[in-house]
């Protein structure tokens, strides 16, 4: 014969885990560096971290020629459609602004005129060719403290253009009708243990 208790069973929920909140997963660097050496960098232990951005910035999808961009209330992912390793992503609360041409194109020539001084890293697309030629695109970066520019630089606007300084990282994307900007500061690198 079997005991029971009397006592009914409680289930105690479990808690719900924190969001991160600030967390980059950004390949940036390891991107330049590969262009340095010759040689694609393996991304394979960036791949959970990348989809679980991009599974957390649900929300809105924006997209030109050459970009695909989410932005919604857990964050913001975006990715280059012709070359997916090329990727960017944040957790947590991220704004943005719709820009007219004429203020995109003051905040452009701002950080265009920093970059092209030294100060900050950016990577700059004119056209959906991605690099096909100088004309496509303009790179400029320190690399094992040597300053890198590749590409053309150039005051028209662009498709794409992310400027990264100590400071933060901003974000322009071109749309159909007005530019898509964001000004993110700086946010927490994935760590080495999080990593797959």
């Amino acid at each position: 014969m079997a005991l029971r208790s009397s006592k009914s069973k409680t289930r105690t929920p479990k808690p719900a885990l924190p969001r991160p909140r600030d967390l980059v997963i950004d390949p940036q660097r390891l991107l330049f560096e590969g262009l340095e050496m010759g040689s694609f960098p393996d991304l394979e232990h960036l791949s959970l971290a990348r989809e679980f951005a991009r599974e957390s910035a649900q929300g809105r999808c924006y997209e030109n020629g050459l970009i695909k961009l989410w932005h919604g209330p857990q964050g913001l992912y975006y990715e280059f459609k012709d070359f997916p390793a090329a990727f960017y992503g944040r957790l947590g609360m991220v704004s943005g602004e719709y820009l007219s041409e004429v203020e995109a194109q003051g905040i452009f020539w701002e950080d265009m005129s920093k970059a092209t001084k030294g100060y900050g890293e950016t990577v700059v697309f004119y056209t959906d060719r991605l690099m096909h030629s100088e004309q496509d695109f303009y790179m400029a970066y320190t690399y094992e403290n040597f300053r890198i520019e590749r590409g053309e630089a150039r005051f028209s606007l662009p498709l794409f253009m992310r400027f990264e300084t100590e400071e933060g990282l901003r974000l322009l994307m071109r749309l159909e009708h007005e530019y898509l900007a964001f000004w993110l500061p700086k946010g927490q690198p994935l760590s080495k243990g999080l990593r797959a």
